[in-house]
């Protein structure tokens, strides 16, 4: 039998047990051998197990109380070690968990020490600290959410968000974006990366070259007058903001010309009128925002000009600033702009981010804006500027947000901080973060200079908008009898001069930051591609027949033009931020007359292409067969130049400015520092009124032609709006699209309306592509807003009473058809105003005779 031994000390049981076994396996000498070397089976819940013979030798030997069995001694070895194990594993947590506040300590210690030094650069310890998530929250409750944040933080965090990092003098280092301040990662808050944005992302390093879109600019935006247009592109420039790891595009800039020398009215989306920003810039917020990138609406305000743009001091009446430069401010406020930049200049003698009228009373009380404010590069001036409403200085390594150098009520340190919170929440730009956010200055190395964020369909976009922007000012018959343009296939094309093939070097422009093409503006819209398209190469693309001059030779020219059915000579002119410019002709100007000359001389009729950064002189323009009109698009010009040229894009663009006769005839910038708004209300294209021009505001041709009539008319309504209905049909051969334009007049009922210009835009609206006898109605619907003026006394907007006049037409001085309404006080419901050919298309002739 199996030895009693086997079953523990208790020889009675074992012999109890022993009798059982042997009665169950008889005869006991007949057993097989090999069974009493079996190891003992334990009933162990779950597991069956088999000892071997040494191993159950080894638990006799382990010393236990009487009675105890085997199975007892091993489930008792087995807590024992889980309870070891445990108190180990406790024992390593307590070990880390002092460890890591020993190393939090040395951090707090350490980032203690380095803020009492002034904070300079990173934080000790913050690439390294742990991010959380950042909580979410709702519109309602955003207020609440921001203050438990800021509650949270420290005095130090605290002074991190209210100024950029990352700058070495007037460059900003490497790793870092144009615009960057660091975020609080325990708190899971990001950093604010940004950079510069209205023409795209902006290209600062070599490496960025060919990354990126570069797009047509702002102005080119404007001309096409098409607020849907704007949206889609800037939602694409979004995405690419986004791939970059940018999370603020600085844009849009909507300062409205007050002079064509502006050195950056290209980047202004405003152009002459600020209804033009009025109804675009919403549109550019919302694109952007849309896409996870917060937009920054500037310059705020009056700064229309760069000479002495650090020391000039406009000065302009509020009537002024409300009506006519703030509109653009207040519709992007509307459409949930995160944050405005205040500008350079002085504003009534007082520096525009230390302006309290500006900031606090105007633009956070009056318009309610509750996002923040933003300082331009180095624009503060004094230490006043953050109790005066500007919430953020950039780029922050001028020492003035530092907390010795601020004098700030209690609570304002947290309300400037919570306008940030409540900017970039709302703004969508810290919702849906990508895995792997970069952190300022610590790993944004391949979100700056590896991703590849432009793609075909962005490029295709590019190409769009820059014809979209191609003004159409000049269409005559050539001696066939048909308009020149657009061109024939396998017709026989001379393109003479330099501007025509010009490929711009980016390698060398990116040695200046100033430095202009005539594709690009200079300085921070700049965004550079290896990739640029001249027209030559656009136009050789085509199915045409080129003989190409690249010089501004005429005598290379006239052999060129020799045995062509048709000469296109391109000029251009350059401009950049930091100067304005100094002339409004083009570099090519005589080259261009010559060839004009030519061309009449040698029954060759000749079409100028000519790319200028705003308004221009065209001393050529009589003698030229046709001219289109470029402002800087960005890498693919020269193929929607083509596209326009050859028909494959029907013009549809718009002035934007005035072009006039000659420069005597236009603004100069101001030349020394108190610079006087005097025009008031007349400036943009009103500078014009009642003066002969070359091309009006508002003008631009099409291939084919359209026809205005009043629509049907509807009953009463019971609601404050004035309705206006217009059939626009397409009595052309060509399908196009048009651009409607509506004016409005005031009743000259008291000095104050005298005040104001005889015509203001207050509509527009961009039909849909009409085929040749297709027809389409358009809505118009103007406001209460449209008929008050501000007044200055009582700090509001009065409404004004008496018979206005409405002009609809294709620009300022090409009118269609005319009415007039009465508004009444105390009157709500409004009748649809009737509509008539008008008296006189190149002005609005006032409703009540005076």
């Amino acid at each position: 039998g199996i030895p009693s031994h086997m079953f523990g000390t208790d020889s009675a049981a074992g012999s109890a047990r022993s009798r059982a076994v042997t009665s169950t396996y008889e005869p006991a000498a007949k057993e097989d051998p090999l069974k009493t070397r079996i190891a003992e089976e334990l009933d162990l819940p779950f597991i069956q197990v088999q000892l071997p013979q040494t191993f159950q030798d080894d638990l006799d030997s382990v010393p236990g109380p009487p009675g105890i069995t085997r199975k007892q001694k091993l489930i008792g070895l087995a807590v024992i070690l889980g309870v070891v194990l445990i108190a180990v594993i406790v024992l390593a947590f307590f070990l880390e968990n002092v460890t890591h506040q020993r190393a939090l300590k040395k951090v707090d210690e350490a980032r203690a020490e380095w803020y009492a030094k002034g904070g300079e650069g990173l934080p000790p310890g913050y690439c390294e600290e742990a991010a959380a998530a950042l909580p979410m929250t709702d519109d309602v409750h955003v207020d609440q959410w921001a203050q438990e944040l800021i509650a949270a933080m420290t005095e130090e965090e605290k002074y991190r968000l209210i100024r950029g990092v990352g700058f070495d003098g007037f460059k900003a280092q490497k790793n870092y974006y144009v615009g960057s301040v660091l975020g609080i990662p325990r708190l899971g808050i990001p950093s604010l990366k940004m950079q510069d944005g209205t023409a795209g992302f902006r290209t600062t390093e070599q490496e960025m070259l060919g990354q990126v879109t570069s797009w047509p600019c702002s102005l080119a935006l404007a001309a096409s007058w098409d607020p849907h247009l704007v949206k889609l592109w800037a939602t694409a420039a979004g995405e690419e903001f986004k791939a970059k790891g940018a999370n603020i595009a600085l844009g849009p800039a909507v300062n409205v010309h007050r002079t064509p020398f502006g050195g950056r009215n290209a980047e202004f989306l405003s152009g002459e009128d600020p209804t033009i920003g009025r109804l675009l810039a919403p549109e550019y917020v919302k694109g952007l925002q849309s896409s996870g990138v917060a937009s920054v609406v500037k310059h705020f305000a009056l700064n229309e000009q760069e000479t002495k743009r650090t020391t000039s001091n406009s000065r302009a009446e509020a009537r002024v600033r409300w009506e006519h430069y703030y509109p653009p401010f207040e519709s992007s406020v509307r459409a949930g702009v995160a944050a405005v930049m205040c500008a350079y200049n002085s504003v009534n003698d007082q520096q525009a981010c230390s302006n309290s009228e500006l900031l606090n009373e105007d633009l956070k009380k009056s318009m309610g804006f509750e996002g923040w404010v933003m300082s331009d590069w180095w624009a503060i001036r004094d230490s006043r500027a953050a109790s005066s409403g500007t919430d953020m200085d950039m780029p922050g390594n001028d020492a003035f947000f530092e907390k010795e150098h601020m004098f700030l009520p209690d609570g304002r340190l947290e309300e400037m901080i919570q306008r940030m919170l409540i900017g970039m929440y709302r703004s969508g730009a810290w919702t849906n973060l990508p895995n792997e956010d970069c952190r300022v200055g610590c790993n944004c190395q391949n979100s700056l200079y590896g991703v590849v964020a432009t793609n075909d369909e962005h490029v295709k976009l590019a190409r769009r908008v820059a014809a979209s922007g191609a003004v159409l000012l000049k269409n005559d018959n050539t001696l066939r009898g048909e308009p020149v343009l657009p061109l024939k296939k396998k017709m026989r094309v001379a393109v003479v001069g330099g501007a025509c093939g010009l490929k711009p070097v980016v390698q060398q422009q990116m040695k200046g930051w100033t430095e202009g093409s005539y594709y690009t503006l200079g300085g921070s819209s700049r965004v550079l591609s290896p990739h640029t398209i001249p027209f030559a190469e656009g136009l050789g693309e085509k199915d045409v027949l080129i003989n190409v001059s690249p010089g501004d030779d005429i005598e290379g020219a006239r052999s060129c033009m020799a045995g062509a059915e048709v000469t296109v000579v391109c000029g251009g002119a350059t401009s950049t931020e930091t100067v304005d410019r100094q002339s409004l002709r083009l570099d090519q100007d005589a080259f261009i007359s010559q060839v004009v000359g030519a061309g009449l001389g040698m029954k060759v009729p000749v079409v100028v292409l000519a790319y200028s950064p705003g308004a221009l002189v065209m001393p050529w323009r009589d003698q030229a067969t046709g001219i289109v009109l470029m402002f800087p698009s960005g890498q693919t010009t020269g193929s929607a130049a083509a596209d326009i040229m050859m028909g494959d894009v029907n013009p549809s663009a718009k002035l934007p400015v005035t072009i006039p006769l000659q420069e005597q005839d236009a603004m100069r910038p101001c030349q020394q520092a108190a610079c006087n708004y005097a025009e008031g209300l007349k400036g943009g294209w009103h500078e014009y009124d009642g003066r002969p021009v070359a091309y009006p505001f508002g003008f631009g041709l099409s291939y084919t032609k359209f026809e205005y009539s009043a629509g049907p008319l509807s009953d009463v309504m019971e609601d404050s709006s004035r309705k206006m209905v217009v059939q626009v049909k397409n009595v052309g051969k060509h399908a196009g699209t048009e651009i409607v334009q509506l004016y409005l007049r005031y009743p000259m009922t008291s000095p104050a309306v005298n005040e104001e210009p005889k015509t203001v835009l207050r509509r527009f609206q961009k039909t849909k592509e009409l085929e040749s006898g297709q027809s389409t109605e358009i809505v118009f619907e103007i406001g209460p807003r449209d008929e008050m003026i501000w007044d200055d006394f009582v700090g509001s907007w009065q409404m004004i009473y008496g018979k206005f006049s409405v002009g609809i037409g294709s620009s300022s001085r090409e009118l269609r058809l005319c009415g007039s309404f009465t508004n009444r006080l105390g009157v709500t419901k409004t009748e649809q105003v009737p509509l008539s050919a008008c008296d006189h298309a190149d002005h609005l002739s006032s409703a009540d005779g005076r």
